[in-house]
């Protein structure tokens, strides 16, 4: 379970958006930067599935190395890392924040939070159908083989993490808010933080959530540039795209 501690500075930081949305000029900074930045860049593609290959290649010494139940900081800083990453804290925390602005009339606020939760849910929906394809062991069910895959399996699968993959998405829809280096220096961390916490707690192996990082990235860029549009209702949650 999550700690109180690491729901409330989830929490805290989503509710940073709104200083965010303080910095928005007039004309949507978002939309500015949809125009500029491409969807895929076939040198970070090359690189994610570099990374991945060579972190599979690894995922048994790195699991070896990174699990540990008697690390004491590193179970602190995993209760932060999930925290920012769970989908409960993250999708309720968020949705909140839309349907507030939204009803007290703060666009500014509105925008960003409702970018970052279609981003959220995009990545971890993504991530979902992957592991299901995947169909890959965790690591406490496959302690020494991490090449054990059941493929179309819809129970305990690794392959990728869906909590990196929606805290990456969180941190690069927060990112392209803002123009400054160092917050989107620190969304990132708190990213590469919840892909700690996952190897740590034995949840993923190292190419899960190297995967996952690329799936909460790409999620983001796409609802970016293709203004996903979200509708909530009594009949469920739908979604649709403006190319």
């Amino acid at each position: 379970m999550v700690s109180v501690r690491a729901a409330f500075l989830a929490l805290l930081t989503l509710m940073s958006v709104q200083s965010l949305a303080a910095q928005e000029p007039k004309l949507d900074s978002a939309t500015i930067r949809r125009a500029h930045r491409p969807l895929l860049r076939w040198g970070e593609v090359i690189g994610v599935a570099a990374a991945t290959g060579l972190a599979l290649a690894n995922d048994q010494s790195i699991r070896n190395r990174l699990n540990d139940p008697h690390d004491a900081v590193g179970r602190t800083v995993s209760d932060i890392g999930n925290g920012f990453g769970d989908g409960v804290i993250v999708y309720s925390s968020l949705l909140a924040l839309s349907v507030g602005s939204k009803a007290l009339n703060k666009k500014g606020v509105y925008g960003v939070t409702s970018r970052a939760l279609k981003s959220t849910l995009l990545g971890g929906g993504a991530a979902i159908v992957l592991k299901v394809i995947a169909g890959r062991d965790r690591p406490f069910n496959s302690i020494d083989d991490p090449y054990s895959f059941h493929m179309f399996r819809f129970k305990d699968n690794s392959l990728p993490s869906g909590h990196t993959a929606v805290a990456f998405a969180l941190a690069t829809s927060l990112a392209r808010e803002t123009p400054d280096i160092w917050t989107d220096l620190g969304f990132f961390t708190l990213a590469t933080v919840t892909a700690y916490a996952r190897m740590h707690d034995d949840k993923h192996w190292a190419s899960d959530v190297v995967l996952g990082a690329g799936v909460g990235i790409l999620s983001a860029r796409f609802v970016h540039r293709f203004q996903a549009k979200l509708a909530v209702g009594p009949g469920g949650v739908g979604m649709s795209m403006a190319f």
